[in-house]
């Protein structure tokens, strides 16, 4: 009887943690469910980053960049100050998916268009997520017909040997404008460039000629070895004194150099390419400090031909909010 009561005893003590058992089975699956859930959201994201880099379909995406609960406070701060500053901004990808959503209608495709853009030769234009950048990649080439500053230095001439190397029938797409760099403590005007410890301005050339505009000291107007800076300052004096009064004056300043741009590029573009369209696409691209993406704010966004040379604006429609 003694043992018969001690193995019953025995085998009630083990019962016990067979009932609990399921529990904690539920217990692990739960949390092997949450970490393959978070695995698969990982492997979702670098897919998807995968994707805008190799192959961007013609589809309206949102603009939401990263959520801001991935970002640390410096770049969240980064992120609204740009926002307050620059409103209506977009993440590359995303100007050119809405871009290229609606040039559908009016048969722009890529097979079918030359690509060209004039934006400053600054490196980090071309830094992977810029407007610039990823339209690069989409048409597998690109005619730079900017410089310094983003100003098209090529001019009647140059406009006029890249545009008849368009597809017969075909359609030329031109970004254009200048850029503004952020820190990461969201100074306006300044750049943390790879490889190196200290700040450096960007757009340095439209930055130095608003800070040699003003010292009003000596420098030759019409330099043969130094002509983008020249036509840049000269583009920009007349609008210096405005700018140093703004609560701001890089942001000020890159509006100013926009317009600047804007209008050197309406001045050269023509349709005398063929029957196809001239598409312009224009607005400030916005260089966030590694590793945020760079933004885009658009500003012009038209659609022309030789048939109706009056241009259709695109620009509400597309990136109104």
């Amino acid at each position: 009887l003694g043992n018969m009561a001690m193995t019953s005893k025995c085998a009630m003590d083990a019962a016990v943690p067979r009932q609990q058992r399921p529990s904690r089975r539920v217990a692990m699956r739960l949390t092997n469910w949450s970490i393959c859930l978070l695995a698969a959201g990982l492997l979702l994201a670098r897919a998807s980053v995968k994707q805008t880099d190799d192959s961007v379909p013609v589809t309206a995406t949102s603009n939401q960049d990263l959520q801001l609960a991935f970002l640390g406070i410096k770049e969240v701060k980064d992120y609204i100050e740009v926002e307050a500053y620059f409103p209506g901004a977009r993440t590359g990808i995303d100007v050119m998916r809405k871009a290229h959503w609606a040039l559908r209608k009016y048969d722009v495709f890529r097979s079918n268009t030359l690509y060209g853009q004039s934006v400053c030769s600054d490196e980090i234009n071309g830094d992977r997520g810029h407007l610039t950048a990823l339209m690069t990649k989409y048409y597998g080439r690109t005619f730079p017909l900017g410089g310094i500053g983003g100003l098209p230095y090529v001019g009647k001439t140059g406009f006029g040997a890249f545009s008849h190397h368009v597809p017969d029938n075909g359609n030329v797409l031109i970004v254009f404008g200048p850029h503004i760099g952020f820190s990461i403590d969201g100074e306006a005007g300044k750049f943390l460039r790879r490889g190196q410890a200290k700040l450096s301005t960007a757009c340095g050339a439209v930055i130095a000629a608003y800070n040699q505009c003003m010292e009003g000291g000596y420098y030759v107007h019409h330099d043969r070895q130094d002509l983008q800076q020249s036509r840049l300052r000269r583009l920009l004096k007349h609008s210096c004194r405005e700018v140093s009064q703004a609560e701001n004056p890089m942001v000020a300043l890159v509006y100013k150099a926009y317009k600047a741009v804007e209008e050197e590029m309406l001045a050269i573009a023509n349709t005398d390419f063929g029957p196809g369209k001239l598409v312009l696409l224009g607005g400030i691209q916005i260089n966030m400090p590694h590793p945020m993406r760079g933004r885009f704010l658009p500003l012009h966004f038209t659609v022309r031909a030789k048939k109706h040379p009056a241009p259709i604006d695109l620009l509400e429609w597309v990136f109104g909010e």
